[in-house]
């Protein structure tokens, strides 16, 4: 008989949510090693299966047995250029989404574990998901340098660090074909940038630079992170409606409590990968 042309590496999903794409490893018995080069290569829209992460499923009491009681599944992020991400709104609900497709929980509320504690997400049957995000830290001011402009922000923290500019111009009218310049003081590997206007009904407008990356067509905490600092401007907390080159996503904030962000979730395909492949990603992508 003759070999099996795939030499059977993990099972994969490819799935949405929040705007965002991501390549879902199920690795329930933490099996898999990710390297850095792998994930690039995963990440890749031309080589890989392209996605804004990759997301490792693992059953918590192999990735982090200190949150096994409150979780029985843990996300394990990756950002596309390797480095780990330590939470991921849009990804938390990609995740609860494969969960239900899967049979493995019901509609209603899961928890899973992330590096910043576990995360309560509720999922209905239509895919729609709502995470529970850490509430916004803010952390001071600072700016970024963008085609010889200078625009002040806010930095605030979710678990991941942003820096949130508002602007009066057109966000889609920015030019990122030079990188933007952090000012001094936050690392450019540890902050990513979100410019924003402010409509006439009170929404906001996006766009999201990840330094190392490039543009995101969405990112969840960068919009929550923006409603956030629209939210504490205004004096009211309450919810925000987001609009990104994904459509339209929402945020809630209640004061010095969670962050809830909201959007759609969908399992686009489901496969094994060649392990032999994802070898191979690993040495082209060094």
């Amino acid at each position: 008989m003759s070999p099996p042309a795939v030499d059977r590496g993990p099972r994969y999903a490819k799935g949405f949510c929040g705007g965002n794409d991501f390549v879902l490893l199920i690795d329930p018995d933490d099996d898999v090693r990710l390297t850095g080069n792998a994930v690039r290569g995963l990440c890749d829209r031309y080589r890989g299966l392209g996605g804004d992460g990759v997301l490792r499923l693992v059953r918590t009491e192999f990735a982090d047995p200190a949150l096994a009681a409150d979780a029985e599944w843990y996300m394990d992020c990756r950002n596309p250029d390797g480095t780990v991400a330590p939470m991921c709104g849009p990804g938390l609900g990609l995740i609860a989404r494969y969960l239900l497709d899967a049979g493995l929980i019901a509609p209603g509320e899961v928890w899973i574990g992330t590096q910043v504690g576990a995360k309560r997400t509720v999922i209905d049957d239509a895919g729609t998901t709502s995470v529970e995000l850490l509430p916004p830290e803010f952390l001071g001011s600072s700016s970024v340098r963008l085609g010889g402009r200078e625009y002040p922000g806010s930095v605030i923290s979710l678990g991941n660090l942003h820096l949130v500019c508002f602007v009066t111009a057109p966000v889609e009218t920015l030019d990122f074909s030079a990188e933007p310049v952090l000012a001094d003081g936050f690392g450019a590997a540890d902050l990513d940038i979100t410019w924003a206007n402010v409509l006439a009904d009170g929404r906001l407008r996006t766009r999201v630079y990840e330094p190392g990356t490039g543009e995101m067509r969405s990112c969840g905490t960068a919009v929550c992170a923006a409603a956030a600092a629209r939210q504490r401007a205004a004096g009211a907390w309450g919810t925000t409606v987001v609009d990104t080159d994904a459509g339209s996503l929402s945020v809630t904030l209640r004061g010095h409590g969670k962050t809830v962000f909201t959007g759609s979730a969908s399992v686009a395909a489901l496969g094994t990968l060649d392990a032999g492949w994802i070898t191979s990603l690993d040495k082209e992508f060094q």
